[in-house]
């Protein structure tokens, strides 16, 4: 019994597989190993820029510059306000208007004195209106630095149940300085859309104002139809 109970009573007894005590190659040192981030790391951080972007930015007053997919050039100012409102005042004698209200589209054309509508959930610009938790159900992507462009993120959405709206590619500035107000470090600066056709209209912004009070008023219009002449929005 007493050799039995040698080992338990002479002192501490080491842990099973243990190296001895004094032995330098016992416990190698401990090497801190740095995991590369990868590109759908990058990615998916640079989502996360563009959702608190559009959870943050809740209005916006910008000039804006908009190529037709035949070449033509039109000016004028733009206000927009999440969810679902925009209006797109011609500033430079283009007798149209685009104004949604948050659920309708509306194309005016004072010229002809008709208006074309579209529910805004069912257009490319419902990406750019909504929430960051509509970004999923157009199963928007993200590019980084596109075309080799430093500094710069791109956002593509398209709706894969109803592809025949088209395409919408948002372009954001990641590094703005002063120009953004919110937490994301992002400034909006101007978006395309790819229609059924192929055709390209694209959108750039300037002297942007963001979280500013929009009236209620931006997002109504007076019906031309009726009514065929020329008219001046203010």
């Amino acid at each position: 019994m007493a050799l039995m109970m040698a080992p338990m009573t002479a002192g501490p007894v080491l842990a099973e597989g243990a190296p001895p005590a004094g032995d330098a190659k016992a416990l190698p040192p401990v090497e801190e190993q740095t995991v590369p981030e990868t590109k759908a790391d990058r990615n998916l951080e640079a989502l996360r820029r563009v959702q608190t972007y559009m959870d943050q930015v809740n209005s916006l007053k910008a000039s804006f510059t908009q190529r037709a997919p035949d070449g033509k050039e039109t000016h004028g100012t733009l206000y927009m306000e999440r969810p679902g409102k925009v209006r797109f005042d011609y500033t430079d004698g283009t007798p149209f208007l685009v104004v949604a209200d948050g659920k309708t589209l509306s194309f005016v054309d004072y010229e002809v004195g008709q208006v074309t509508k579209w529910p805004v959930k069912d257009t490319p610009l419902k990406a750019l209106l909504g929430h960051s938790v509509d970004l999923a159900s157009v199963n928007a992507h993200i590019e980084l630095n596109p075309a080799g462009i430093p500094d710069m993120l791109a956002l593509s959405a398209q709706d894969a149940d109803q592809p025949e709206q088209g395409q919408i590619t948002i372009y954001f500035k990641t590094n703005p300085g002063k120009a953004s107000e919110d937490k994301s470090g992002l400034q909006l600066l101007s978006w395309s859309v790819v229609d059924a056709r192929g055709g390209l209209t694209y959108v750039k912004l300037s002297n942007e104002s963001l979280n500013l009070p929009l009236d209620k008023g931006l997002w109504t219009f007076k019906d031309p139809r009726g009514v065929a002449q020329r008219h001046k929005v203010h």
